[in-house]
């Protein structure tokens, strides 16, 4: 049989979490189960006492990790080959540096292809251009979303700009990172900070019963509302 009911067991979330500097991201994203960290800003380590993880980063004397986009695919090939069989949580953080490197590898991809500067470029050669930048990006998504664990992509946080009173000017804040990393998640949660208090605000979400205020600002209360859905499903 090709085909078997669905069931909450042994899900894997994708979940994007993002909010300014000091909100709680990393520490939020490590509260996950047997997490394994792509470390992009080195400040992990800063942790390591208060939880159990593996982390990876970027090494450039080491070909295989010399930037954060080789790092990445190669972490995850070692990941599928069985290499960290205990693990159950990848982490990007942040996926902002992640985009970015893909962005300048894509760039460097491009101009050899085409024979000019991006920043060259005419309003169609642009599109193109963005088009094939926005595949590239979507590429190392994906691939990061295949892997057979949970994934959590932490995001800083960035302006929000749109006309007022006649002139543009920031409204708000949103994620650094491009809206295909929304589309591809399950969760989406902003971590708010507001003096000494945080609050964690669900923006998205696959799992219905997910409030949209979460009362413990880690990965238990996620955790919590899978333990209760469970029960449900076997009470049926």
């Amino acid at each position: 049989m090709l085909a078997k009911k669905a069931t909450l067991e042994d899900v894997n979330l994708k979940i994007m979490v993002w909010g300014e500097s000091g909100s709680g991201k990393s520490r939020f994203a490590l509260s996950a189960p047997n997490p394994i960290v792509i470390d992009l800003e080195g400040s992990t380590r800063l942790y390591a006492e208060q939880f159990d993880f593996y982390k990876a980063e970027v090494d450039k004397t080491d070909t295989r990790a010399s930037n954060s986009a080789t790092l990445t695919v190669n972490l995850i090939e070692e990941i599928l080959n069985g290499e960290y069989p205990d693990r159950k949580t990848l982490i990007v953080d942040p996926v902002t540096d992640l985009l970015d490197c893909i962005e300048d590898v894509s760039a460097k991809k491009y101009e050899q292809m085409i024979g000019k500067k991006v920043g060259e470029l005419n309003q169609l050669q642009k599109t193109k251009w963005y088009a094939y930048r926005r595949e590239m990006a979507r590429t190392v998504l994906n691939q990061l979303k295949d892997v057979p664990m949970n994934l959590i992509l932490v995001a800083r946080a960035k302006s929000l700009w749109d006309t007022k009173d006649g002139k543009m000017q920031p409204v708000g804040l949103t994620y650094d990172a491009l809206d295909i990393v929304e589309y591809l998640m399950d969760i989406v949660i902003q971590l708010e900070k507001n003096g000494d208090e945080t609050k964690a605000i669900v923006k998205k979400s696959r799992i219905g019963s997910l409030p949209k205020i979460l009362d413990v600002k880690d990965y238990s209360s996620i955790e919590n509302v899978l333990k209760g859905n469970k029960l449900a499903e076997k009470n049926e």
